[in-house]
């Protein structure tokens, strides 16, 4: 998938890039480019519980990785 969208801040920036390419396409689609997760399971040609699991995993990733930085 193609797409630009560009994040200011590196905290978060760096965080998206250790997920997956799938879940982070899910972030950037759902969060950044408003997408629901029906449009999203189309392009990615999966069910939309596919992308509702990406979506939990990489949220609780982040979280995760997020508060672990935030204690340093």
């Amino acid at each position: 998938m193609e797409y630009d969208i560009g994040i200011k801040s590196d905290l978060p920036a760096e965080v998206l890039h250790l997920l997956s390419q799938k879940k982070r396409d899910v972030i950037l689609l759902s969060f950044f480019l408003g997408m629901s997760d029906t449009e999203i399971a189309r392009i990615m040609r999966v069910v939309n519980c596919t992308i509702h699991e990406h979506k939990k995993i990489a949220l609780k990733l982040m979280k995760s990785e997020l508060e672990k930085r935030g204690k340093e």
